[in-house]
């Protein structure tokens, strides 16, 4: 750690009134300014290593809403990430993040895992009382029947005029998980004119290595993507999961600084990337042009949940508001938390899932007060928390907002 960065900290306490963690536990010591602080003096030797320090710096939803309002600019995601490393290199790499390091460092890892996962999947289905955290196991997504990267072509040529070729990072969770949000993201783009390519050798962004202290581990990934993504005559990559877009866009940048690697080419890279809801509402009116709404039809109600890695690390949260408030066929009502943090934050919502529990709680009630059809949101984390935490007999439904979109635009 450097003095200046922990230096910077005024401990004005700004931070206690927009932390997650510390307005759910009210307890100083998870508080981001605390965290600052313990950091300073144990870079100072002041104090040790200990089992209880790497808990409280574990205690955190990485959310980045302390560094997006900090006066003084302090850098928490950057200085946790780095505290959380010194901490895996004192006590070791629990093993499940060894076997998430194992599994996310190549795509083939990870593919014959969701073979076994999809049979496992069918046996505990009925295991009623079994659960990740809070949620049941019959609560989870199924898994796609085959990786989305292995259903969708390669090359997606346009419909229309050409207006160039875009990127698309897929990500693990709709390549395994929700394979509707890349078949909607395909026909969103080409209907806007994009050829859509999607390399066919693309793995994890490292985003769960990394924010888990694991920056070394995660280097090979980070080069991979810097790799295949960047330096290329291309209008965008498109990315269709917050948490993805922000790895590319924001965090490998901080990332290979850290490690002394070169940063320019992730710099060209972060500087085409674009959420695939933001780069739907840069076309708004194409768009509305396309949508077809029967005479008799009865406007798509929708509520959204604007995930923390879009808000505070993309600062993109505005755009996509706007984008559902103007698109036709869409009613948008507004829930009153709509920024507020889910508390899934990666693992966190099986570390700590009483935390998580009062957090999704409160979420979901402001979400079910709209009255709204289908709850948006672009975080596959966020998706799997919201909908894992629905009762059972709810009628609301989870999607992507490119879901809505496309549905709107007709076969």
């Amino acid at each position: 750690m450097r003095a200046e960065e922990v230096d910077q900290c005024g401990k004005c306490g700004l931070c206690l009134a927009l932390c997650p963690v510390y307005q759910v536990t009210r307890e100083e010591t998870v508080s981001p300014r605390a965290k600052v602080q313990l950091i300073k003096h144990f870079a100072r030797q002041d104090i040790q290593a200990s089992p209880y320090l790497r808990d409280l710096v574990s205690k955190c939803l990485m959310c980045g809403a302390c560094s997006s309002f900090c006066p003084s600019g302090v850098e928490h995601s950057g200085l946790f990430m780095r505290m959380r490393s010194q901490m895996t290199e004192t006590f070791g790499q629990n093993w499940r993040l060894r076997v998430l390091h194992h599994l996310l460092s190549g795509s083939g890892q990870l593919e014959l895992a969701s073979r076994f996962a999809r049979w496992g999947q069918k046996i505990t289905r009925n295991m009623s009382r079994s659960s990740i955290g809070d949620i049941p196991l019959k609560r989870l997504p199924s898994l796609n029947s085959r990786p989305f990267r292995r259903q969708a072509p390669a090359v997606n040529e346009p419909e229309g005029q050409d207006r160039g070729t875009v990127l698309y990072f897929t990500g693990c969770a709709t390549s395994y998980l929700y394979d509707q949000t890349g078949w909607a993201t395909l026909k969103v783009l080409t209907r806007l004119g994009y050829r859509v390519k999607i390399p066919q050798s693309q793995q994890c962004c490292g985003m769960p290595l990394f924010a888990h202290g694991h920056e070394k581990q995660a280097l090979g990934n980070i080069q991979s993507a810097v790799n295949l993504f960047g330096g290329q005559d291309i209008q965008a990559v498109v990315v269709d999961c917050a948490t993805c877009g922000s790895a590319l866009r924001t965090e490998y940048l901080r990332v290979l600084a850290n490690l002394g690697q070169p940063v320019d080419r992730a710099q060209e890279l972060a500087e085409k990337v674009y959420d695939v809801t933001e780069f739907a509402a840069k076309h708004t009116q194409e768009l509305s042009a396309q949508v077809k709404i029967g005479a008799e039809a009865r406007p798509v109600k929708v509520t959204y949940h604007s995930p923390c890695h879009l808000k505070n690390f993309q600062k993109v949260s505005a755009q996509i508001d706007t984008f559902l408030r103007d698109l036709p066929g869409v009613r948008y009502v507004q829930a009153a938390d709509w920024e507020s943090c889910c508390g899934g934050g990666g693992t966190f919502f099986y570390e700590f899932p009483e935390i998580t529990r009062e957090m999704v709680a409160s979420k979901i009630d402001n979400a079910q007060n709209t009255a709204a059809d289908i709850w948006l949101t672009g975080c596959p984390g966020c998706r799997m928390n919201l909908a894992g935490n629905l009762d059972q007999d709810s009628n609301l439904q989870l999607q992507h907002p490119i879901q809505v979109v496309a549905g709107l635009l007709g076969d």
